[in-house]
């Protein structure tokens, strides 16, 4: 029994992990991009974010910075990153490709910022659609009762009162 509440509590703490970093991840890429626009290398702008992206975020990048310094190649620091974090794989990518071509980064994170975005909005769209729906039950369950016991009910012991 402890290996299975262990193993759900896993599960529920990586998915929250997983929410805390897509819900970073525009202000990651915006930091990379304007890193990459002010004439930063990959690497330089990795530095730039790990200092100072949101903590969730920070922390990857900072894992790979740290493993760079260390002595392993850039771009196989951000493979192994976005092997680890598939979240921010897109950006890993896009980093990846400025490095090993020379090709500019700030278009592609650009693009990156405002896909993830409009992903947070879509997502934030169907949660606010389900309200309804989980105020159905208080509404049926608590709030109809009270109405019928503070409304019909007096008028109806008035009517037999008067009987």
């Amino acid at each position: 029994m402890g290996r299975v509440a262990s193993g759900l509590s896993a599960r529920r703490r990586s998915r929250r992990d997983e929410a805390v970093l897509i819900r970073e991840l525009p202000v990651l890429l915006d930091l990379l991009g304007l890193a990459v626009g002010a004439g930063c290398t990959p690497f330089l702008a990795l530095e730039v974010a790990a200092r100072w992206a949101p903590p969730a975020t920070a922390a990857r990048v900072a894992a790979v910075v740290r493993s760079c310094r260390l002595g392993v190649r850039l771009v196989d620091a951000l493979r192994e990153g976005a092997r680890a974090c598939p979240v921010l794989a897109p950006a890993a990518d896009v980093l990846v490709a400025s490095e090993t071509t020379g090709a500019p980064a700030g278009p592609a994170l650009a693009r990156l910022a405002a896909e993830a975005r409009s992903a947070a909005r879509r997502r934030a769209e169907a949660h606010a659609r389900t309200v309804p729906v989980r105020l159905l039950f208080p509404l049926v369950f608590l709030v109809l009762p009270a109405f019928g016991l503070l409304t019909v009910v007096p008028a109806l012991l008035a009517g037999l009162a008067r009987s």
